[in-house]
């Protein structure tokens, strides 16, 4: 009979051997982590109970290990759940489909997607039928037209369209057996380009053929009919018609081709060739197709990861290879299994070399390679790169002394080389993923008119955006695709201009209006397709803005797609303010006040907003003037116009000057009348501007007059406190009654010649001098004030005719800087209904 201790053990390795086992299954990082951390705990369980010193050992190692383990779950940025792709891959066995049901809007935009290029690409329904590839008795072999355009370079030795078995006869003409054609072939493929600039497209069809050539998938990609479903393998047409499923603008599509390739007058190639097969015309026929969808042969160049999404829907994911954060562990271990497993597809490209750095090493400038297989012997690790370039050429450079294996023969152009190294002098690690890897799909079709919809850069009140909620949580893959659009010049070249990203927020599928605070941010990439793979706890609701730089100011249609291996929910997102009022405004020569630092910041636009019950409220400036800095403020002031800052008055304002952009936001603002400010960083910075204002409630939004309009503007001399002197006054003089406001502001106080802060000051208007004068008014309420903006006197009705009792005089009284050695310089600016006389200042005792 054992021991207690002994059955304890027992029971603690059981519990963390499938504690270890949930670490690989788990499909979010909380749940890893957990699952780590009980492995490690109950390893340490039976540490403690163990005897035997071997024992002790391994178990004492087996704790480190998920404790390291447990470490790097829990710092990962970004996690990927390790079991997913051969679980996944046993569970599903086919791709998922989107199971949402589309908006009449969505419907009009695949329809819209249909159009491309002269020709029309109808969404995928069914497979088409063996009558539709038969020889018609009268029509003959079918004719696909018009034909597909050829650049300048390519026309200069084009010598027709001809159908395979006359390019064949014409390749082999002094062989005395005739050469048929053939849809599939056996043994290794060697693909390649010759005039045609698609080296993305050759990489991407040698990726899928070494795939299939691996044994990891007997069923050729792309799919092409007539095919034989037997077989898994495509089959000629007696009609010389073929139809290809390609994946492009949000939904499979049918691509309608004749088997007619472009023939040359020399020895080179206007078609992709197999250099072991002369008669493979499948990769021709899939080359037409896709250089059809894409705009013809005078092909502008893509990248690979864009190609095979096209081709064979796979899901297209960029690793940018210089970024600080790739390391070689991270990407051998994600891709490792998955490649051989047959569940991922490899290219590679070289961003821009020097002729120096090509010669070096071997490379082509800005040019694809596909990755034909994964090799990893006693700690080396390597990649056996292609590249798809007939004329290639390896130099013996560091490519050279990737090979480990001397008895491989490898076709020209197929070279071995370390990881570590293509990590290196690569820019660019292009996957393509089985979508069967996961059980369920979303898709959201949508149009972004970026000539009527385009946000100031960091600002995204404009942008796209949607929810994501997980209820159980788990790894969720987004995909944005960019649909394919014909540009007026008829090529493409401008579906590659501009960048398109994703950020995620964690705002409860809300709406969002900054880009300020995002929890995931993806790169811009140039590429119509981006990534973005999300960590998701239960019951959690992302919101996924979708934004842009320098694309086209045109409307764009575009798919959201979202992968998962639970249910995931996606949906517009909603926005919690239902009404939105805007203005327009402007900061001019006399409103460009500054921020509220400057004396000048009241001049600056101002807007009287109107509130009828309770509400939230958000509060958007935007400048299209991306330099300048900008902030906004609202302001308890019953609607009136704010002629200084206190902190009391404040209710809400945007924090930082931002460029471009700012937001304000208060909850719970009570009915009434508010002001808003609105400012940049310095006085003087010219530009126009849009406010947004959104609540829950109905409300108003006013420009507010400037302080100035409908009066007189009238500014006294500047008046000098020397040293010593505290208090000066000047004479004020009125035709007729009239209405006066009096703003003193400091235009310079100085120690010797070092500038300082202003004394605070005391303005007041009296009536005579001496022991019986009268004050009619007095500054911030009698008391001295250094405020920036300056002391002032609002709105008092000055009549003419006092000269017996004293006269009207303005006065300006300070409290004495340090040791009394400061000079204070003022001018007082009189805003009058009718014209003010105001006499020089004369320095007087206080």
């Amino acid at each position: 009979m054992s021991r207690p201790s002994a059955s304890a053990q027992r029971s603690f390795l059981a519990h963390a051997r499938k504690a270890e086992q949930n670490v690989s299954s788990a499909t979010s990082q909380r749940e890893a982590l957990d699952a780590a951390i009980d492995a490690a705990e109950n390893y340490m369980k039976a540490l403690k109970l163990a005897t035997d010193t071997t024992d002790k050992h391994k178990l004492d190692a087996k704790c480190r290990e998920l404790l390291t383990r447990a470490e790097e779950i829990k710092n990962k940025k970004t996690w990927q759940p390790q079991g997913l792709y051969r679980a996944a891959a046993a569970a599903c066995t086919r791709p998922p489909v989107s199971k949402r049901r589309l908006t009449t809007r969505e419907e009009i935009i695949l329809l819209e997607g249909s159009k491309l290029n002269g020709f029309v690409f109808r969404p995928w329904t069914t497979a088409p039928e063996a009558a539709e590839f038969e020889k018609g008795e009268e029509k003959g072999l079918f004719l696909d037209t018009p034909d597909l355009h050829l650049s300048d370079k390519q026309r200069q030795i084009f010598a027709g369209w001809q159908r395979p078995r006359d390019l064949l006869y014409q390749r082999n003409s002094e062989c005395s057996d005739s050469i048929e054609p053939m849809m599939s072939v056996s043994g290794q493929t060697d693909l390649v380009q010759d005039v045609l600039t698609d080296c993305s497209v050759v990489a991407s069809l040698c990726a899928t053929t070494s795939k299939t050539e691996r044994g990891c998938d007997e069923a050729f990609l792309p799919l092409v009919y007539p095919y034989d479903g037997s077989t898994g393998k495509p089959q000629l047409s007696s009609s010389g018609k073929y139809i290809f499923m390609f994946y492009f603008n949000g939904c499979f599509r049918r691509v309608v081709v004749d088997d007619r390739l472009p023939s040359s007058n020399t020895a080179r190639s206007l078609y992709m060739i197999d250099r072991n097969h002369a008669n493979f015309l499948w990769p021709a026929l899939v080359e037409k197709a896709y250089l059809k969808v894409r705009g013809g042969y005078d092909f502008p160049g893509s990248n690979s990861g864009t190609d095979l999404w096209v081709l064979t829907g796979w899901i297209p994911e960029q690793i940018f290879l210089h970024g600080g954060d790739v390391t070689v562990d991270e990407i051998w271990r994600r891709l490792f299994d998955s490649f051989h497993d047959g569940n991922v597809m490899l290219t590679i490209g070289t961003g821009c070399l020097t002729d120096r750095e090509q010669t070096a090493l071997g490379l082509v400038s800005e040019h694809d390679y596909a990755i034909l297989d994964l090799r990893e012997s006693n700690g080396r690790r390597q990649m056996l790169l292609k590249n798809p370039w007939a004329g290639a050429e390896i130099a013996q450079s560091v490519i050279s002394s990737g090979s480990n294996d001397a008895s491989s023969a490898l076709s020209p152009g197929s070279f071995w080389m370390d990881c570590s190294h293509a990590l290196q002098h690569f820019e660019n690690l292009y996957l393509n993923w089985n979508p069967g890897l996961f059980r369920y799909r979303e898709d959201i079709h949508f149009t972004w008119n970026l000539e009527e919809e385009r946000s100031t850069a960091g600002c995204f009140v404009k942008n796209p955006q949607f929810s994501i909620s997980a209820g159980r949580g788990g790894t969720v893959w987004m995909l944005l695709g960019k649909h394919f659009r014909t540009s007026p010049d008829r090529s493409l070249e401008s579906d590659a201009l501009g960048f398109i990203s994703i950020y995620i927020f964690d705002a409860n599928g809300q709406r969002v209006y900054l880009s300020d605070g995002a929890l995931h941010r993806g790169p811009y990439v140039d590429a119509p397709n981006t990534l973005m793979r999300l960590d998701m706890p239960p019951h959690t609701t992302y919101t996924a803005v979708v934004s842009e730089q320098s694309l086209p100011s045109c409307s764009q249609n575009f798919t959201l797609s979202t992968l998962s291996v639970a249910p995931v929910t996606l949906a517009p997102t909603l926005d919690q303010y239902t009404c939105v009022t805007r203005a327009q405004g402007a900061w001019v020569c006399s409103t460009a006040g500054g921020n509220a630092e400057s004396a000048r910041y009241a001049s600056n636009p101002q807007f009287r907003l109107e509130v009828s019950d309770m509400t939230d409220v958000s509060i958007l400036l935007e400048t299209s003037e991306a330099d300048l800095a900008t902030h906004v403020k609202l302001f308890w002031s019953d609607g009136k116009r704010i002629a200084r800052v206190r902190s009391r008055d404040i209710i809400a304002d945007s924090g930082d000057y931002r460029r471009g952009c700012a937001l304000a936001e208060a909850k719970g603002l009570s009915a009434g009348s508010y002001t808003i400010v609105c400012s940049t960083f310095a006085p003087d910075q010219l530009g126009r501007f849009a406010l947004r204002v959104a609540t829950k409630t109905r409300c108003s939004l006013k420009p507010l007059a400037a302080e100035s309009a409908g009066r007189r503007v009238i500014l006294s001399p500047i008046g000098i406190l020397p040293p010593g002197q505290d208090r000066m006054l000047a004479p004020l003089a009125v035709p007729r009654l009239t209405r006066l406001k009096l703003i003193a502001r400091s235009t310079s106080s100085l120690i010797g010649s070092r500038s300082v802060a202003a004394s605070p000051m005391l303005m007041t208007v009296e009536l005579g001098q001496g022991p019986y004068k009268e004050v009619l008014a007095s500054s911030e309420d009698g008391t001295h004030s250094d405020t920036v903006s300056g002391i002032r006197i609002d709105d008092i009705d000055i009549q003419p005719g006092l000269e017996d009792k004293g006269g009207v005089w303005v006065v300006i009284e300070r409290v004495g800087g340090p040791g009394g050695q400061v000079e204070d310089r003022l001018q007082v600016e009189l805003l009058a209904e009718e014209r003010v006389e105001i006499g020089e200042w004369i320095l007087e005792d206080a």
